[in-house]
């Protein structure tokens, strides 16, 4: 229960304003779960070809779209190929752009063999599940959600610049 509690909330980082959620929390920590044995199971088991394609994913497949408070990602199956992309290696890299400041949107797009899957994260209360379900028929929550693309990885980054464009000024006014 609390690894599920923590990995929804990305450690207690966003959709954790419910205090239920620390009431259940509490009454699990008096049972004695190990929480930071947990913590370490789940975010600090990682492979060296994970973080050596995190470091090439941010140097050289990171675009800002300042005016727009957004970030993308992506990485063809040629990017992946030399790390020996093995399914999870991408977890999370969604989340780092938005650490960037005033930052509040990212997406992270990635070529699988059939398909190329997308993943959208947010601040405040710039609603990424709308814009998954309007350019690559997704959804989600408010600031987690994803979708799919059929087609090339120059389309879908096509696509998702056309609806960066669209949803510039909702983008602005949620950065104030």
């Amino acid at each position: 229960i609390y690894c599920g509690m923590m990995t929804d909330t990305g450690a207690f980082t966003y959709n954790s304003s419910n205090p239920e959620i620390y009431e259940i929390i509490s009454l699990l920590l008096r049972k004695n779960i190990d929480k930071d044995a947990i913590y370490s199971n789940v975010y600090n088991n990682y492979s060296e070809n994970r973080f050596r394609l995190l470091g090439f994913t941010l140097s050289q497949r990171m675009k800002i779209y300042p005016e727009s408070h957004a970030a993308l990602i992506y990485l063809s199956r040629e990017d992946q190929k030399p790390f020996h992309f093995s399914k999870g290696d991408t977890e999370g890299f969604v989340n780092y752009p938005l650490s960037i400041k005033n930052i509040i949107f990212s997406t992270f797009i990635r070529e699988d063999d059939d398909l190329i899957k997308l993943s959208f994260r947010s601040q405040k209360n710039f609603a990424c599940n709308e814009f998954a379900a309007e350019f690559f028929g997704g959804g989600g929550h408010l600031n987690a959600s994803g979708g799919e693309f059929h087609g090339t990885m120059e389309d879908a980054l096509q696509r998702f610049e056309s609806g960066l464009e669209k949803y510039r000024e909702k983008l602005k006014k949620n950065n104030l």
